[in-house]
């Protein structure tokens, strides 16, 4: 059985927050001229932030990628010819797919090479030093003592632990910031990449920049293992190729001194089978190893990946703006909630002071 008591107090709570509500809604009916002014004032200011602060410049660049595949099943005889694993080479796993080269456009590294690149010929400025400039970072670098001659626009073998550090909290800006790296329908192999700045012509180049880095990095790194097994093959038959050659020279030789061998000497015969023996032997291994090495060849073209761009930065950039009505909406609810929670925090306030 249910407590009366019980019951009288939970219809006492209930009802308090009904009159707690209700005295909410009052104190913000009394106030609403205030709220609507206030809401007015902030979307008003809002707005004319938009209208009247930079523009922000995207660069955006889209590109399809088919990563390469080889099959190297067919040249397991190999190994016991010349020594080589290849089998490292057929395996079915890819190195990179879309998701670790998204990664990749965010790793410090190949933000660091886009960054370090110059904006235009071998003697124009750095893309750090014009970001950091139009980000006024300069002269807030340049206030401190032990910074009042940085500079970027050194060789980078002369560069310490001061420009890592700057580097590092440019790079993490800049990552959270301006770069967007997307991949627009998951069932496709299509990446974009967006940069947003104010400077259009630094939006432009880095993006450029980015892209050719990180796909020159992505091309040859997943080309270079069987890279490195095909420069391996090409110098075991360069070796063997001269060994052959070497032994075809000895068998000329041997020929020209004994142009007329007497068949009963077989004592005289014996150097003459020797080489036979060992150039049939390297021949055979050559012949091998030329298969294996075209073979090779062609595995290697075959896990080169495909980079095809689709667009590309083209000027004028586009402008990040919000369309006017929709600018004119968003504006208008932030002032709105903005207000709302102002005086809903002052009445809480308010009556918090009256009970103590």
């Amino acid at each position: 059985m249910n407590d009366p008591k019980y019951i009288d107090e939970e219809r006492i709570s209930f009802r308090d927050f009904i009159d707690k509500v209700k005295g909410l809604i009052h104190y913000l009916l009394l106030h609403w001229k205030k709220i609507v002014l206030g809401s007015l004032i902030i979307a008003f200011l809002r707005i004319s932030y938009e209208i009247f602060r930079d523009p922000i410049y995207t660069a955006e660049t889209t590109f399809i990628i088919e990563v390469g595949e080889g099959d190297m099943s067919q040249l397991g005889s190999l190994a016991s010819v010349v020594g080589i694993n290849l089998n490292g080479i057929s395996d079915d796993s890819q190195l990179f797919d879309t998701d670790h080269i998204v990664e990749l456009y965010k790793s410090y590294k190949m933000l660091k090479l886009a960054f370090l690149s110059r904006a235009g010929d071998a003697e124009s400025e750095r893309l750090i030093t014009r970001f950091a400039r139009g980000k006024k970072l300069l002269k807030r670098w340049h206030r401190d003592d032990e910074l009042e001659n940085f500079s970027f626009e050194i060789a980078e073998t002369d560069m310490g632990v001061k420009h890592d550090s700057l580097l590092i909290e440019v790079i993490d800006d800049f990552k959270k910031e301006q770069l967007i790296i997307a991949k627009p329908n998951r069932r496709l192999m299509i990446l974009s990449v967006k940069v947003e700045d104010d400077d259009a012509l630094f939006a432009e180049k880095f993006n450029t920049v980015l892209v050719k880095i990180v796909n020159q990095f992505y091309e040859s790194t997943s080309t270079k293992k069987t890279g490195e097994n095909l420069k391996i093959l090409q110098s075991q038959a360069d070796s063997t190729r001269i060994i052959l050659d070497h032994l075809l020279d000895q068998l000329a030789t041997i020929s020209e001194l004994q142009p007329n061998p007497n068949p009963l000497y077989y004592t005289n015969q014996v150097p003459f089978q020797k080489l036979q023996i060992d150039i049939e032997a390297s021949a055979a291994v050559y012949e091998e190893i030329v298969k294996n090495l075209e073979m090779a060849k062609i595995t290697h073209r075959n896990k080169k990946p495909l980079i095809q761009i689709i667009d590309e930065p083209v000027r004028p950039l586009q402008i990040d703006k919000s369309k006017p009505l929709k600018m004119i909406i968003i504006s208008s609810l932030i002032g709105g909630l903005s207000m709302l929670l102002f005086f809903i925090l002052n009445y809480m306030w308010k009556k918090l002071m009256t009970i103590s």
